[in-house]
């Protein structure tokens, strides 16, 4: 394992704390009556854990960038089983491809697009299913990365992978498998899938029989190696190229300290670390856009 590079970007922490958001609020009052129904209707409750965590949210409005939509230079439909992906792309060049979280959307990578195509890069962007302006109201990690997969053979030779939260798993079960890139920026990676499960659980509060009840669902509809198919633990090693990731101390949808063990698992691997931005200003603020775009430059 190489050398491994801190890099702290100190004017982040001019910003505010962010506070309890409202999507958090809102899930402890779902998480609440789950708990009810689960006294009564074990069954039924385990049914609504399974089909809420995997029913993503749609982007709230207003959408920020989402006007770039209309003014992409490209833009193309992959069929996905029985859904269409839509696919974006500005400029011309080697190949910026965005993987966005769950209940995010590729437009959320906006702040990238003008700088990258300023530079010389195409820039190509696109919603998994049930994302953004993809069809499908359910999805998961696995058709995730196969969208991944599919969108990256579509676009020739990738330069550079951005890939934020849930979405960094996908692109590592991907780039795994066969994807190829030059380089991996990650931005709040979790460390694995089953710590996404344990913190949906505490976000809605479930006492841990319900956890337990949905982990044995996930086992028995995708395999008991789904915990390691998406386990940075197992697939950073493996992980030939240079990387980036990015770490904001406030981050209250995927722990800092996991997005550490995403870093010191990964060689040839750096983080830039934040504090004030939490989960989702990252993802546009200048204090990430800007040297996450002169690590692509100079890099090329």
């Amino acid at each position: 394992m190489t050398a491994q590079l801190t890099i702290d970007t100190g004017l982040a922490t001019t910003l505010s704390r962010p506070r309890l958001s409202p999507r958090l609020r809102q899930a402890a009052r779902v998480g609440a009556l789950l708990s009810l129904l689960h006294r009564v209707a074990p069954r039924s409750a385990s049914d609504l854990v399974e089909k809420l965590f995997f029913s993503p949210r749609r982007l709230g409005l207003p959408i920020r960038y989402e006007h770039l939509l209309d003014e992409a230079d490209s833009y193309t439909q992959l069929q996905h089983g029985a859904h269409t992906i839509p696919v974006y792309s500005w400029g011309q060049g080697p190949v910026v491809l965005m993987v966005h979280g769950w209940s995010g959307g590729g437009i959320q990578f906006g702040a990238y697009v003008a700088p990258l195509v300023a530079a010389g890069y195409r820039v190509v962007v696109f919603d998994a299913p049930a994302h953004g302006r993809a069809q499908g109201s359910r999805t998961h990690l696995y058709e995730m990365a196969e969208v991944v997969t599919k969108v990256a053979a579509s676009v020739g030779v990738i330069d550079t992978i951005i890939a934020h939260s849930i979405g960094s798993l996908a692109t590592a079960r991907a780039v795994a498998d066969g994807v190829d890139a030059r380089q991996l920026v990650m931005l709040a990676p979790p460390k694995d899938l089953a710590s996404v499960v344990a913190g949906f659980g505490a976000a809605l509060g479930l006492p841990a029989a319900m956890i337990e009840e949905h982990r044995r669902r996930m086992e028995a509809r995708f395999g008991d190696q789904v915990w390691q198919r998406f386990s940075f633990d197992h697939l950073a090693p493996v992980l030939s190229q240079k990387g980036l990731v990015v770490v904001d101390l406030d981050d209250q949808s995927i722990p800092a300290s996991q997005s550490d063990q995403v870093h010191l698992r990964w060689p040839h691997s750096e983080k830039l670390q934040t504090s004030g931005l939490g989960h989702y200003r990252l993802l546009w603020h200048p204090q990430v856009v800007q040297p996450v775009i002169r690590r692509i430059v100079a890099g090329a």
